[in-house]
């Protein structure tokens, strides 16, 4: 017989054996675990957002209501079950230090969630904006604003204080045949990690980039690492600079380019030490893969190690 050490704040006995290890990784020692069911087919013992989350039968309905449930930096986890999140506001990670992940299933890691999927239906904003620093895991996204992006990451204010410091593993950008300009917008960052995740232009790509970097206030985008992702279908680019950001030290590293567009447009902005290095691209090197030709980028301070061309 095994003996378990309840954490404070874990709401059973299960959470803490080998099927829940995952979650228990990402647990704070003070941390709450909370569950979300979009499903309306379950039947749960509570299943609303003014009470519950604590257990898999009696999940909110929304992530929302999980969010503000969660308290700032005491290590919160949010497990979502297998269901798409139909949203007509954004839905806004605006608690420090949570976790949001999906729950296990046997999916692939990368396009796992497309089972996970927040989607905002609405035309007017993102289906989802990070304001406070988060890991998120396994989800996925999919917004309908024409000019905007599916996920927005915030840093306007600085530091623990806006979208910085930041994780999205695992996760999945859908295009679902949606018009939209990006699927991540990173306004005036620090810290940010995208990494394992797969971001899906579908057949008609993304009218602007599938990531760009913007300002926000006289914010730069500092610290940007981009890894290990596959990027489909793009058509316009992959990785853009919007016009008057300030892009400093960033990492994009072991990403693989398919499909149609380029990789990076750098736009004639100017960065500070952003480097890219054994990328995989279907293209060929200079302006066949990027806005103008490495040596230009590399006097602009965009340095490229070991990438790979089309042969």
């Amino acid at each position: 017989m095994s003996t378990y050490i309840m954490r404070k704040g874990v709401a059973q006995l299960a959470d803490l054996k080998d099927g829940a290890n995952a979650v228990n990784a990402h647990l704070g020692a003070d941390g709450r675990l909370f569950y979300v069911d979009p499903s309306s087919s379950v039947g749960h013992t509570i299943g609303n957002d003014s009470e519950g989350g604590l257990k898999p039968d009696e999940s909110f309905l929304t992530l929302q209501a999980a969010i503000n449930a969660c308290d700032n930096w005491r290590g919160d986890v949010i497990v979502c079950k297998a269901g798409n999140q139909t949203v007509t506001t954004a839905v806004l990670f605006n608690k420090k230090g949570i976790t949001v992940m999906a729950e296990g299933v046997g999916l692939p890691a990368r396009p796992a969630g497309e089972r996970f999927t927040i989607y905002g239906s609405h035309t007017d904003g993102p289906a989802a904006v990070i304001s406070y620093p988060c890991k998120i895991i396994g989800m996925g996204f999919c917004g309908s604003e024409t000019a905007g992006g599916s996920l927005e990451i915030n840093g306007t204010t600085g530091g623990f204080d806006g979208g910085n410091f930041v994780s999205l593993l695992n996760c999945r950008f859908s295009h679902w045949g949606i018009a939209k300009a990006y699927a991540i917008i990173l306004q005036g960052t620090g810290d940010v990690e995208i990494g394992n995740c797969y971001i899906d232009g579908y057949t008609s790509g993304y009218t602007t980039a599938a990531i760009e970097c913007q300002l926000a206030t006289a914010s730069g985008t500092w610290i940007t690492h981009i890894h290990d992702s596959i990027f489909v279908n793009p058509v316009t680019y992959c990785l853009k600079m919007a016009t008057g950001s300030v892009p400093v030290r960033g990492l994009v590293e072991h990403n693989f380019h398919v499909g149609g567009g380029k990789f990076f447009d750098d736009n004639d902005v100017t960065a500070t030490q952003w480097v890219f290095a054994d990328n995989y691209l279907p293209t060929a090197t200079d302006t066949g893969s990027y806005g103008d030709t490495v040596d230009n980028l590399q006097t602009a301070g965009y340095h490229f190690i070991n990438q790979h061309y089309e042969e």
